[in-house]
């Protein structure tokens, strides 16, 4: 029968590059609907900028047909002047144009204001259109990336689950219930390296007698006496160098 150390360190290899699988399919979902969210957000503060703009248009058409009625009344007042019979009456009629052609000044003044508050708006809702079609355009590019990732995730699942399954089949039914047991309790790590003498699960200091025997016979199932995790011997880098 294949070493049981090795099948449950492939186990948990195998496990672990499932936890992350799920995880990635599992943020897929959620970061698309971010970039929607982000998406819209965008496209509403480009409908803020149009109805700003909208509102100056409208209030220039306000101003535009008022200085249209002050015309209206100042080619009334010009031809009252011809049919005016006193000094009287027409210095009233010359006060009433001259005080239309303020007024039809002052709005002129206005008018042009809102064109040119206009042109400002006009010009930067362009940019942040342009600026928005880039943004549409990443975020398809990121949506479909994620998608395909989504699916690569899939098919990778299924893969990691049949090797999983060929790998369980291996493995003593009394192990894979303590594996089980452990993978539940312990975020999903059941099996750990001893590296520098430290678990590499709970970090704690392995006692030296438990770690001389782990060293030694390397194939048996040993747990960590703090987190209870299945044990191996994994040579650090420095005790690669004591041994050279």
């Amino acid at each position: 029968m294949e070493n049981q150390l090795e099948l449950l360190k492939r186990l948990q290899k195998i496990d672990s590059t499932i936890k992350e699988i799920e995880n990635i399919k599992h943020n897929s979902p959620i970061k698309i609907k971010q970039l929607e969210k982000e998406l819209e957000q965008k496209r509403q503060g480009l409908e803020k900028e149009k109805a700003v703009l909208e509102e100056i248009q409208k209030e220039r058409r306000k101003k535009e047909q008022q200085l249209g009625i002050e015309m209206e009344r100042l080619r009334k007042s010009q031809d009252k002047l011809d049919s005016v019979k006193t000094n009287k009456e027409y210095q009233a009629v010359l006060k009433e144009i001259d005080d239309i052609k303020r007024t039809s000044s002052d709005l002129e003044t206005e008018i042009l204001i809102f064109m040119e508050k206009a042109d400002e708006v006009n010009k930067e809702i362009k940019e942040k259109e342009n600026k928005y079609q880039e943004w549409v355009q990443e975020f398809e590019n990121q949506k479909k990336s994620l998608q395909t990732e989504i699916e690569k995730c899939e098919e990778e699942l299924k893969n990691q689950q049949k090797f999983r399954q060929e790998t369980i089949k291996n493995i003593h039914p009394d192990l894979i219930k303590r594996y089980e047991m452990l993978l539940k309790r312990r975020q999903g790590v059941a099996v750990v390296p001893i590296r520098d003498g430290l678990c590499q699960g709970c970090n704690m200091n392995i006692p030296p007698q438990k770690f001389l025997e782990i060293r030694k016979n390397n194939n048996a199932i040993m747990s960590c006496p703090f987190c209870n995790r299945i044990l191996y011997f994994e040579e650090s880098s420095s005790e690669k160098g004591e041994g050279s």
